[in-house]
C-alpha cells in the first residue's frame, strides 16, 4: 500500500509485461501457495472463523486487485511515473470498469468452486460497487450505441452472476430417496 512504489523506477517501454507484473504476481502466487499448503494442514473441524489460509488467500486476492489497477494505470499512463487518473478519458474509466467486473466474476467463479462463503460476498460486493460506478459515472459519459452496447454487456454479466448463484450456491440439495 506504499504510493511510492509506483515511483521506485521509471517507467519501461512495455505495458502490460513489465517489473510491477512479476513482483506483484510471484508475491500473489507465493501467497496462493501457503494458503494451500496451510489449508492441508489446517484441521477441518477447526471451530477458529479465520483460519491462516484464508488470510493468506484474501491477501493474494488483494494483490491481484492492485495488479489489475496498476497495470491499467500503467497502460494509459503518459509520463514516466504511474498515476490514478479517474476521469482522464472515457476509454480508461471504461477499462477500470471492465477490469474490476472480470475481476469480481472470477473471483466469484472461483469462490463458487472453492465453497468460500467469505470469497463470495468479497465478488458480489465488488461486482455491485462496479454495477454502481458503470451506471452512476460511466453511463453518463458515453451516448448512442456506445451506451446501448455498455447496457448490453453489463445485463449479460449481471445475468451471468445470478444464473451462477441461482445454480451453485442458492439451489437446493436434490432429496435423497
Amino acid at each position: 500500500m506504499n504510493p511510492e512504489i509506483l515511483l521506485y523506477e521509471p517507467r519501461g517501454p512495455m505495458r502490460i509485461l513489465n517489473w510491477y507484473l512479476y513482483a506483484y504476481l510471484v508475491c500473489a502466487t507465493a501467497f496462493l501457495l501457503a494458503a494451500w499448503w496451510l489449508a492441508r494442514l489446517e484441521r477441518e473441524d477447526s471451530a477458529e472463523p479465520v483460519t491462516y489460509s484464508s488470510v493468506l488467500a484474501g491477501a493474494a486476492v488483494v494483490l491481484l486487485f492492485l495488479l489489475l489497477n496498476i497495470e491499467i494505470a500503467d497502460f494509459y499512463a503518459t509520463g514516466p511515473t504511474i498515476m490514478f487518473r479517474f476521469g482522464a478519458t472515457v476509454s480508461q474509466d471504461l477499462t477500470y470498469t471492465i477490469g474490476w467486473l472480470m475481476f469480481g466474476m472470477a473471483l466469484l467463479g472461483a469462490c463458487i468452486y472453492l465453497h468460500s462463503r467469505f470469497g463470495r460476498v468479497a465478488a458480489l460486493i465488488l461486482i455491485a460497487l462496479t454495477t454502481f460506478k458503470c451506471f452512476l459515472y460511466d453511463l453518463g459519459s458515453l451516448e448512442g450505441l456506445y451506451r446501448v452496447g455498455s447496457f448490453v454487456g453489463l445485463a449479460m454479466s449481471l445475468a451471468l452472476v445470478s444464473l451462477a448463484l441461482q445454480k451453485f450456491v442458492l439451489a437446493k440439495p436434490e432429496e435423497q430417496a
